[in-house]
């Protein structure tokens, strides 16, 4: 991904979005008029938001931020205490969706107009749904490292080594990575869940148990050893 946008891909957004302005070589910002259609709903409001092309949760994607306060009011309209349940992590950026369908939905060679369409709509209208009825409109992995084990559970495809080792700085970054190590070296449903409520994993939130049991497979189709997954990644 380039550390700056260019004219070219500044010149597209504004046409479509006429209230973002460059705010720097790598900064995007300004209001964005959201309008989107999902299953026949069709939603629209404003974003106060800025956008960089560097990304301090990923090596592919920009990063966007929601900077208004809408974020805030909707939490607190919803008696929401942690804004990861919408999807905002704690550095602020938005997590417009999980690590391992990136660059599905921003392959290599996309462009500024391309990350605003794709990824940043769709979470300005998720956000903007949830304003209105309390829940997201469509079905949704769980924030962090247990949305990443969620996707498990449902993807198919053949695992990668290096398709593995791309989530597991995420992981770290967890506060309890020690217990995503230890669940992901020797699974156990039986133990309490990685969510902190103290109910067994396997009960409390099963695709990510299920993402677990998929993936301790693919490590052994794969040869990886678990106990050296985190070796030599830093928060």
């Amino acid at each position: 991904m380039a550390a700056v946008f260019s004219d070219e891909e500044i010149a597209a957004v504004k046409t479509r979005y006429p209230g973002l302005v460059r705010a720097g070589p790598d900064v995007v910002q300004g209001t964005l008029r959201m309008e989107a259609v999902y299953n026949g709903e069709t939603l629209s409001g404003d974003f106060q938001i800025r956008i960089t092309a560097t990304n301090p949760n990923s090596d592919v994607l920009p990063a966007l931020y929601e900077t208004g306060g809408r974020t805030a009011a909707i939490a607190a309209a919803h008696g929401i205490t942690d804004l990861r349940t919408l999807h905002r992590n704690r550095d602020g950026t938005a997590c417009v969706c999980v690590k391992q369908i990136e660059r599905r939905k921003y392959p290599p060679g996309s462009d500024l107009l391309v990350f605003v369409e794709n990824l940043a709509v769709p979470y300005l209208y998720w956000l903007t749904y949830y304003e209105r009825y309390g829940e997201g409109p469509w079905k949704d992995y769980a924030h962090g490292g247990l949305g990443l084990l969620e996707f498990y559970s449902e993807d198919t495809e053949p695992q990668t080594t290096e398709g593995i080792r791309e989530i597991l700085p995420t992981l770290r970054r967890e506060l309890n990575w020690q217990e995503y190590h230890k669940q992901l070296r020797k699974p156990s449903g039986d133990r309490a869940c990685l969510c902190g409520s103290g109910k067994p994993f396997r009960t409390c939130h099963k695709k990510a148990w299920q993402g677990v049991e998929r993936l301790h497979r693919e490590f052994l189709r794969l040869g990886i050893n678990p106990r050296s997954l985190f070796e030599g990644i830093k928060k």
